[in-house]
């Protein structure tokens, strides 16, 4: 497990690190990477870690560790790789069961004086997986190593210069798989600075900073932003509910307004009919009686000559279909007649006194 985390987090940092520029990159790693060739005997710069004339004047040149320039590109350098000749290392297949997996590298060293013929003492070496075969529960391993008395030259050189190197590798690789092959032992790899490795934290935990706040930002707008609508429709649903309240009450009003003003249309002003029945009625006659129920008025009083009261009404264009609603009865103790008539206003309006 530990081993498929490394080798996922190895391809996945590189696969980040490739999508960003050059120049921040090599702020990443605190300076430019290295690469020093170990052919014939000779230690060279590569152009690595040199830029524009620096790279046609250096390419290849043997090393000179006094001189200030190679001094700066070592001493600057993010990491420094040696590369070997092809007759400084060997390759050897090999095929191991697949539990060897989780401790493959203490394996191949148990196994090194079988499988090669030298000792693990011998040998700096490194290993690449090529293939799983989960059906016969295998694993097809290219082991590459170089026997240290080959590059003991290089390495004491580098020694003795205190230039401390991360990575010994194969210069002339031919299998893509090998790019990422390290032949030093992990013991004796140089670490990072801290400071570099402070740095490189601090902007990890700032891009993941970036990462997170560009995720959430959006989110807590828009929680905000319903938060604050959300508060806005229930402000507008109570405000509908008090207009919708004064709508029904001004239509209630409207509606009893509207009423009185078509009753105050359809009915006959009483003053009038008063003034009508006053200028009709004969002296001898007076009302005790007075009623208007909707259309109809009704007349209760005493004259001397009752008959004569019907035509006389009828000749007003306020009323029509003049009648006694009862019999006539006299009065012997003042020699007058009782009377109640009942007049239609005009018109079948409607009308209440």
């Amino acid at each position: 497990m530990r081993y498929q985390i490394r080798n996922f987090w190895f391809w996945w940092s590189g696969e980040i690190s490739m999508l960003l520029p050059e120049r921040i990159r090599t702020l990443l790693r605190g300076g430019k990477p290295a690469q020093l060739l170990f052919k014939d005997e000779t230690l060279r710069i590569v152009n690595q870690g040199l830029s524009g004339a620096e790279v046609a004047e250096n390419y290849l040149r043997v090393i000179d560790f006094d001189d200030s320039e190679h001094r700066r590109v070592l001493n600057s350098a993010s990491e420094i790789r040696l590369c070997l000749e092809n007759k400084k290392y060997l390759f050897k297949k090999v095929t191991l069961p697949i539990e060897t997996e989780e401790n493959l590298r203490e394996v191949l060293a148990f196994e090194m004086d079988r499988q090669t013929p030298f000792s693990v003492d011998q040998v700096y070496y490194d290993y690449v997986v090529n293939t799983r075969d989960k059906q016969n529960r295998t694993l097809d391993i290219t082991l590459i190593l170089a026997p240290i008395d080959k590059i003991s030259l290089a390495l004491k050189q580098l020694e003795e210069n205190r230039v401390r190197i991360n990575a010994i590798s194969p210069c002339e690789e031919i299998d893509p798989n090998l790019n990422e092959v390290n032949l030093l032992p992990p013991e004796k790899r140089e670490k990072p600075h801290k400071r570099y490795r402070l740095i490189n934290l601090t902007l990890f935990l700032f891009l993941l900073l970036l990462f997170t706040g560009s995720l959430m930002l959006p989110l807590w707008q828009k929680s905000t932003l319903l938060k604050q609508l959300e508060t806005e429709l229930d402000e507008y649903k109570s405000k509908a509910t008090q207009v919708a309240a004064l709508r029904e009450q001004v239509t209630s009003a409207r509606g009893e307004t509207r009423f009185l003003e078509e009753k105050k249309i359809n009915s006959k002003p009483v003053l009038d009919i008063l003034l009508e029945l006053t200028l009709l009625l004969p002296d001898d006659t007076w009302v005790s009686n007075f009623e208007v129920r909707e259309n109809t008025v009704h007349l209760h009083g005493q004259s001397t000559a009752s008959a004569s009261l019907i035509p006389i009404l009828e000749t007003s264009k306020l009323f029509q279909n003049v009648s006694f609603r009862s019999p006539v009865t006299r009065s012997k103790k003042n020699n007058t007649e009782r009377f109640h008539i009942s007049a239609d206003l005009a018109g079948n309006r409607e009308g209440k006194g």
